[in-house]
């Protein structure tokens, strides 16, 4: 636009110089056209923006159903702020419901300063229960807020967002990517032969049964044990030795934490028993209460 001002401009000079009897009126249009062009090259600035670069860092992520997460490190770039935040879809390409994810579950909020001293009755006094979805975004920092409680089953969900600011909105289409599972294992020591396997095999009773196999053969019970800081891993109360195994009573979630499985190894020296004991140390999470097994190897 400037480009085509200037050279009209220097057309009209050319043109008026031809008639001396004009210059007062030359002059004038001069003067004129001075404002026009300096109106037109001015670049008015814009009320923010909305960079075009803005997205999470990390865009794929994982969750475990049933335990408290959150998730999304959003990279703003050079968008004016404040921004603000909100879920415009969520889809399972193998075309999963996602009715879970916007399920209202109960969630304790505090309402006053925890001393950390309270009583179960004071801390009940001090806290209300709410409502909120399974999942919901941060409106102000765009944190994606997954709450323990939730029973989302196991799949991969794409969240659309929207971004906004004063300036307008954009779309970010696939903007965060979380893959959920229902259980997953951490770590496990290196004196194990494999990694441990966790199977849901119901939904209830809440428990687990723990089946420990030696140089690929299941053992009873009895030949599997946990130290006492297992209330560090699964917080379980024994139940009883089986046959297929040593059966736990659990209260769901299992949070991350070491758990230090022990067999017992009986062998026969020269015609006498001979009993030692191995312990090894695993790391594995369950989100979603029900009746599972995990095997154990060694």
């Amino acid at each position: 636009m400037c480009s085509l001002l200037i050279h009209t401009f220097l057309d009209l000079i050319r043109k008026e110089m031809t008639h001396s009897n004009k210059i007062f009126q030359f002059l004038t249009a001069v003067f004129g056209f001075t404002i026009l062009l300096a109106g037109a090259c001015t670049k008015i600035p814009q009320e923010g923006s909305i960079a075009p670069d803005i997205n999470y860092k990390n865009r794929k992520q994982y969750a475990i159903s049933g335990l408290q997460l959150n998730i999304g490190d959003f990279q703003a770039s050079t968008s004016t702020l404040p921004l603000k935040f909100e879920i415009m879809e969520i889809r399972e390409p193998g075309g999963k419901d996602v009715g879970a994810l916007k399920e209202d579950i109960p969630v304790i909020r505090y309402k006053e300063e925890i001393t950390g001293n309270e009583s179960a009755a004071e801390l009940a006094l001090k806290s209300d229960t709410v409502m909120v979805p399974a999942v919901a975004i941060n409106l102000y920092t765009g944190v994606l807020e997954i709450q323990e409680g939730n029973k989302i089953p196991a799949g991969e969900y794409h969240f659309d967002i929207q971004v906004s600011n004063q300036s307008g909105a954009k779309l970010l289409t696939d903007a965060l990517v979380v893959e959920f599972k229902e259980f997953d294992v951490i770590s496990w020591s290196s004196g194990m032969a494999q990694a441990p396997e966790i199977e849901r095999v119901g939904d209830s009773p809440n428990e687990i049964r723990f089946v420990a196999y030696l140089n690929g053969q299941p053992l009873s019970g009895e030949y599997i044990d946990f130290t006492k800081d297992r209330a560090a891993g699964f917080k379980g109360t024994f139940v009883n030795d089986t046959d297929d195994g040593e059966i736990w009573s659990v209260k769901f979630p299992v949070k991350e934490a070491d758990t230090y499985a022990t067999w017992k190894m009986v062998t026969d020296v020269g015609g006498v028993e001979q009993v030692s004991y191995e312990a090894y140390n695993f790391n594995f999470v369950i989100g979603i209460p029900g009746s599972y097994v995990v095997r154990l190897y060694k």
